[in-house]
């Protein structure tokens, strides 16, 4: 599909080579923009680039400090603005909350909520006279707290409650925030063996679809999934609902413990 908006624009996608990000390049093929693709895996990165040669290619770790800085050397070198943004760089960690990665916690927040709000303000201030629109891809977990992502929904809640403060000071007309449900990736896979799945879940080419629709249409906050969005809204009435499903969810993480005592 051609999304005019995107057609000969400047776009940076972080997390690229794999996932929701994989599919956002795939996706705006069509309406043959610039693309810089960042990610942190070399391997995937050259498979990137081999599907798809016309784009750019940047290996960046942004769980370090100095990786925004490497960007936007590359783009002050390379381009004269950049009109897109897509944050999408991220990590998960699963497991009870007392046996969570809390000696590299630093590192997470860096890479899920340090590097995407920096590097957006790094673009303002670079090109200052250019408006851009910087999406970052949060989670359904910044609202709905599930068992066992204690630390990662932590994260992404932190990444709202900025967003929100943004906004409420009038002053983030630039921004997006994105918040799928479980999808259809790796994503499990790298944040522990085994993790129980939550439902419902969405594939990552729908997820890219209706970040790139909202994008383009400079909505503030874009729900992949409208049934999480109408259960947001329902549940603000009908509250019992959000506890049930908080047990379902539970007996799945219950058994995931049972399953892990047991080998």
């Amino acid at each position: 599909m051609v999304y005019k908006p995107y057609t000969q624009a400047k776009i940076i996608i972080t997390g690229a080579a794999s996932g929701i990000g994989k599919e956002l390049v795939r996706q705006l093929q069509e309406s043959k923009p610039d693309i810089l693709a960042v990610d942190f895996n070399a391997d995937n990165l050259w498979q990137l680039r081999e599907e798809f040669p016309e784009i750019e290619t940047l290996l960046v770790d942004l769980s370090e400090k100095s990786g925004n800085q490497k960007i936007m050397d590359w783009v002050k070198a390379n381009w004269e603005r950049v009109d897109f943004c897509f944050a999408n760089a991220g990590i998960a960690e699963f497991g009870p909350n007392k046996e969570q990665n809390w000696k590299d916690m630093d590192r997470l927040f860096q890479l899920n909520v340090h590097s995407p709000i920096q590097l957006g303000y790094m673009l303002d201030e670079a090109f200052p006279t250019h408006p851009f629109r910087h999406v970052i891809t949060a989670s359904a977990m910044a609202y709905w707290p599930i068992p066992g992502y204690s630390l990662y929904g932590a994260t992404k809640s932190a990444l709202l409650q900025w967003a929100k403060t943004v906004w409420v000071e009038k002053t983030g007309d630039w921004l997006s925030m994105v918040f799928p449900i479980a999808t259809k990736t790796t994503f499990f896979e790298t944040a522990g063996k085994d993790v129980p799945q939550a439902w419902p879940r969405q594939t990552a080419a729908w997820v890219a679809t209706e970040t790139l629709r909202g994008a383009a249409k400079g909505k503030k906050k874009i729900y992949p999934s409208k049934l999480f969005y109408f259960m947001l809204i329902i549940t603000r009435f009908l509250r019992f609902l959000k506890r049930i499903v908080a047990m379902m969810e539970y007996r799945r993480y219950k058994k995931w413990l049972d399953k892990q005592s047991e080998s």
